[in-house]
């Protein structure tokens, strides 16, 4: 996806700026959690093996009932029976037969996974032509009559068992789901009765714990018996979205008397970095080619400013291969160098320090220490020899550097225990390099927070072009365009490029 914002060529000089505060409390990034794709798939494939299993035990039992062996209420009878190749090659073709019918029938979509409404017509539909698939293949198999009796018995059981199963996941998305929900940070743009109805749908979202900060409207006057404190006009969200992790704004304004606003609304969100919600009757198909519908609610459009597809899941996938493959390859590299640092300098042989990562959510990166004991305390009295033209922190020549720590720099072996982070999806292996805190905090044009709309990365298009060397301003113009531009070739490529680059040591300080 393409934006039109682009670098401003003269954001060195307003970044001497007084820098705008951020939030006294930051969330941080919890690491693993069940994502709501997972939570879908894990679903979805939970209901369709008890339905296939269900299924399977049902037609053995018909068949067998059917035959007039005495197995009623005896299940040793039932296990012990014996099977053929030629029953297990018919109990695959039914398997396919099953799973497609039931596919079909909509029973394995998201919204029928974890709802009720609409699903025992769906269930008493899937199961009445299964059925009759079962009651053929217990004729033509097993050669015996009974088709009716056969098929009404089938269909009473695995009726029965397929809203058995739907009822243990309904039971879950009740009980154990919320408590596993990830939170998500919202502001209202908009009040009253609107915003009401929003709150109300969003609170009972199956996969995100949304937490409303507060809403921001037209004018600065506080409505009367709102229930989330206002937080300024439209024309201070820009301001609040920097200083707050915000993961998604609510545009909850009358389309027809707001629609300026609505727009500006859009316009700061696509700036800043941040998804924008809205209901449909806002708009008719205006900003469509970057719009997704809201699973759980149609009604409900959710503008993404990166995309979110399928290729996420492969890099994932890729993520946590390559983290484990190199954690693996690594290790003894890793015995060496704690040795090394151990045996020349006072300290820990890892270094940890807080970064912002997705959503400007901090978590806790994990480095070889290559400095000093206590390095990050005596920085205050070493501003003054910052030689990087941007709010990040960079001395060339630092006296606080170890000799091997020189080394680990210079050959980025220092960076390879964030394979750790990239593991707990707190870091991918390509993506914007993580910040700290106080250079972060030292931001002052909210563009440059769109650089936390992805995850943060082992290596980039920074690491490979440069690193060091590199101005704050091209830093920046790098990580936009990775964002702008990014796909999976494109993550290859710089993966490609970074042994060459590590190797040569290129930028390396």
């Amino acid at each position: 996806m393409q934006h039109s914002l682009r670098l401003d060529p003269g954001s060195t000089a307003r970044l001497d700026r007084a820098p705008l505060p951020f939030a006294a409390s930051t969330p941080r990034d919890p690491g693993i959690l069940l994502r709501p794709a997972v939570a879908r798939a894990i679903a979805g494939a939970f209901c369709a093996t008890v339905d296939l299993a269900l299924l399977t035990v049902t037609l053995i039992y018909v068949a067998l009932w059917a035959s007039g062996a005495k197995i009623a209420g005896n299940l040793v009878a039932l296990l012990s029976v014996r099977l053929t190749v030629g029953h297990f090659a018919e109990i695959a073709v039914c398997w396919i037969i099953w799973r497609t019918i039931f596919s079909y029938c909509g029973l394995y979509t998201w919204r029928h996974v974890q709802r009720a409404n609409g699903v025992p017509g769906r269930v008493a539909l899937a199961a009445g032509i299964s059925a009759c698939v079962a009651a053929e293949v217990v004729a033509s198999i097993w050669h015996h009559g009974h088709a009716i009796r056969v098929a009404i018995f089938f269909w009473a059981a695995a009726m029965g068992g397929a809203l058995l199963s739907r009822g243990v996941v309904c039971l879950f998305q009740i009980y154990v789901r919320p408590q596993l929900r990830r939170s998500r940070y919202a502001v209202i743009v908009g009040g009253g009765e609107r915003a009401a109805r929003f709150f109300e749908g969003l609170k009972l979202h199956p996969e995100w714990d949304y937490k409303f900060l507060g809403y921001v409207d037209s004018t600065a006057t506080e409505i009367p018996g709102q229930r989330w404190p206002l937080l300024g006009r439209i024309g201070d969200l820009e301001e609040i979205l920097m200083k707050q992790v915000v993961d998604e704004v609510v545009v909850a304004l009358p389309a027809r008397t707001q629609y300026a606003a609505i727009e500006r609304t859009i316009a700061i969100c696509k700036r800043v970095g941040v998804q924008v919600q809205y209901s449909e009757d806002l708009f008719e198909g205006a900003h469509s080619g970057l719009c997704h519908r809201e699973p759980f609610d149609e009604q409900r459009v959710i503008l993404k400013m990166v995309p979110d597809d399928y290729r996420h899941r492969i890099k994932r996938s890729i993520d946590v291969l390559g983290a484990l493959a190199g954690l693996i390859f690594c290790a003894p590299l890793f015995l060496v160098v704690a040795i090394l640092i151990k045996s020349t300098s006072k300290g820990p042989v890892f270094f940890r320090q807080e970064r912002y990562g997705l959503g400007k959510r901090t978590f806790r990166i994990y480095k070889f220490r290559t400095m000093v004991e206590n390095a990050e305390a005596a920085q205050a009295a070493l501003e003054f020899m910052n030689e990087n033209t941007g709010p990040v922190f960079k001395i060339f020549k630092d006296p606080r550097i170890t000799k091997v720590g020189a080394f680990l720099r210079r050959t980025s072996i220092d960076e390879l225990p964030q394979l750790v982070n990239v593991l707990r999806g707190e870091m991918s292996l390509v993506g914007p390099r993580p910040l700290n805190l106080r250079d972060v905090g030292r931001f002052s044009e909210s563009w440059l927070m769109r650089r936390f709309s992805v995850k943060p990365g082992l290596t980039c298009l920074w690491q490979i072009s440069g690193r060091s060397h590199v101005s704050f301003d091209r830093w920046i113009e790098l990580d936009l365009h990775y964002i702008d531009h990014w796909s999976l070739e494109m993550d290859f490529k710089i993966l490609a490029r970074t042994i060459p680059a590590v190797l040569k040591g290129t930028g390396a300080a």
